[in-house]
Order: structure tokens, then sequence, then C-alpha cells
């Protein structure tokens, strides 16, 4: 869940810094926010197959390993 919570936060701050730039650059907050989408208009797809691929990489692996921590947990308790 760390882990988690840790790319949580970098993600927000990523999208933060990017607004705050186009803001100071000064960009309205609707273009800035279009700004933000518009790599995800000119994606090809096979980066959308990357994009899925790293997704469930990340996500597969937090699922593993909650299952390992609740197998070993009911071995250790038998």
């Amino acid at each position: 869940m760390k882990i988690i919570g840790v790319v949580v936060f970098i993600f927000l701050g990523t999208i933060s810094t990017n607004v705050l730039i186009d803001l100071m650059s000064g960009y309205r907050l609707s273009f800035a926010m279009s700004n933000l989408l518009n790599p995800f208009w000119v994606i090809e797809p096979g980066e959308y197959v990357m994009l899925a691929l790293l997704l469930f990489i990340i996500i597969g692996q937090q699922i593993l390993f909650i299952i390992k921590n609740r197998e070993e947990n009911q071995n250790g308790s038998n």
C-alpha cells in the first residue's frame, strides 16, 4: 500500500507542477488542463499497449504481493 501511495503522490505532484507552470506562463486554467490530456490525443496504438502493460505490471505486482502475504499469514497461524 505504501508503494501505491507514493505513486499516487508523485502522480499528483507532477500534474500540479505541469498545471502551475502553464498558469505561470499566462495560460488560462482550461487550456492548462487540456494540455494535460494532449499527449493521450496523439498517442499511437503501440504506445497504448505499452501503457497498458506498464499499468498491468504495477497493479499485478501489488496484487501478487498481497496474495503472497495472505498465504504466509495463513500458514504461519496454523
